[in-house]
């Protein structure tokens, strides 16, 4: 029995040793450091996808001002198109009634209606007339809020990321004695079209787009020319400012304008130009 002990003992370990087993029990490639190469393996593979996503973040970081600048340039684009379709609607009122609607309407009791973006509305596409609110009465009479007041696409800021309500508005009428756009309280003189084929010696401004200034866009409130000043005083590329003229074109300001600048730009500028 002793010997077939032995001799089964010895046939034991020559089979572990065929498997690859040491007699502790561990693997005799554990000894050659195949764990070891995995480990390498991985750590080699974690640092490559560090070295790929670190890229991946330098490389946006460095085309982001890129992509907002084409953004922002793309929104100054939006707010002429803009400009130019409230351009459209206003001499289509100045065709239909012989002169440019007045800053604001008039109640029967004498306080202001509605602004003249409530009264070209309807000259402009794709606008719901049944929302329109009434300018025979206040703005915000309760028949008017009742309506909600949405504010027309065509006067929705393109350059605010998000807007303070459905209702606000950056475009206002300058107003001023020689303005073609004025008080109603003022005699209004006929003024002729702003229709460039005409051919006018002159272009005076009928609205400005606004980025520092709101109100609702059914409002009675426009620009005086001394807020107007203040205002393109501190022109950034960031924040400019639209002006449409009679003729139909916008121009856009980008940088703060020389008094001078801004008081021929006021008083009419020439076609010529």
């Amino acid at each position: 029995m002793k010997g077939k002990g032995k001799r089964l003992s010895k046939f034991s370990r020559v089979k572990v040793g065929a498997l690859g087993y040491s007699s502790s029990g561990r693997l005799r490639g554990e000894r050659n450091g195949q764990p070891r190469k995995w480990f390498v393996v991985l750590v080699v593979s974690f640092a490559v996808v560090l070295l790929i996503g670190a890229c991946s973040v330098i490389g946006g970081a460095l085309l982001m001002p890129v992509i907002f600048n084409m953004s922002n340039e793309a929104r100054k684009q939006q707010v002429i198109r803009q400009m130019e379709k409230i351009g459209s609607a206003l001499n289509a009122y100045h065709v239909a009634h012989g002169n440019y609607p007045v800053s604001c309407t008039k109640v029967r009791d004498g306080r202001n209606g509605c602004s003249w973006r409530v009264v070209i509305a309807s000259y402009l596409q794709g606008v719901d007339l049944s929302t329109l609110p009434e300018s025979s009465q206040t703005w915000d009479s309760p028949d008017n809020l009742k309506l909600g007041l949405a504010v027309p696409t065509v006067f929705v800021s393109p350059l605010v990321a998000a807007p303070p309500t459905k209702t606000e508005t950056h475009v206002f009428a300058v107003v001023h004695p020689q303005s073609p756009i004025c008080h109603p309280d003022r005699e209004k003189k006929p003024a002729p079209a702003g229709d460039a084929s005409v051919g006018h010696a002159q272009k005076t401004i009928l609205a400005v787009y606004l980025p520092n200034h709101t109100a609702h866009w059914a409002a009675p409130v426009d620009m005086t020319l001394k807020r107007l000043q203040d205002e393109v005083e501190n022109i950034t590329p960031e924040s400019p400012v639209f002006f449409l003229f009679t003729d139909g074109s916008v121009v856009t300001l980008e940088k703060p304008l020389e008094p001078f600048v801004f008081d021929e730009i006021v008083n009419g500028l020439s076609n010529s130009r």
